[in-house]
């Protein structure tokens, strides 16, 4: 399985609710979004399914590759900035059955996962910075351990 992990674009640093989870995109992460989405309409393996956090930021980070993908919007609970890199995994076991799945997440479970998924990668060198996609591959039905870091693309 392929695995595309990634952190949001460049959000706001506050919301005009005070909640994290209501944090928008700032002009950078918007144009990261659709490099994203642009990228991957193009790439190969292509995702067959997109998952994202509830959090606006995600949202807006996976609105335009859905859009791209021709894919309805899938936002899944369990990848929202409060919960656990166990979350994470959930979310990736019950998508197994996929050849090529993306997730659109945030830090520190993004870089989590990654290390997670590959073995012998203490951490992610330079974090997983906004707007990243780390392209992790798993053979097998085994995730934890068994990924290989394939690269890091990010719009600069």
């Amino acid at each position: 399985m392929h695995i595309y992990i990634i952190r949001h674009g460049k959000a706001e640093e506050d919301s005009e609710t005070g909640l994290d989870r209501d944090r928008v995109l700032k002009g950078k992460g918007h144009k990261q979004a659709q490099w994203l989405a642009d990228m991957l309409a193009q790439r190969e393996p292509r995702p067959e399914l997109v998952l994202c956090s509830p959090y606006a930021r995600a949202r807006e980070t996976a609105k335009p590759i859905w859009e791209a993908l021709g894919m309805r919007e899938t936002i899944d609970d369990r990848l929202g900035a409060e919960r656990s890199l166990s979350d994470a995994m959930d979310v990736l076991i019950d998508a197994r059955g996929s050849k090529c799945v993306a997730i659109v997440g945030h830090n520190p479970t993004c870089a989590r996962l990654v290390t997670t998924l590959c073995s012998g990668l203490g951490t992610m060198p330079g974090g997983h910075r906004t707007g990243e996609l780390a392209h992790v591959s798993v053979d097998g039905d085994e995730l934890v351990g068994r990924g290989q870091l394939i690269e890091r693309l990010r719009m600069e």
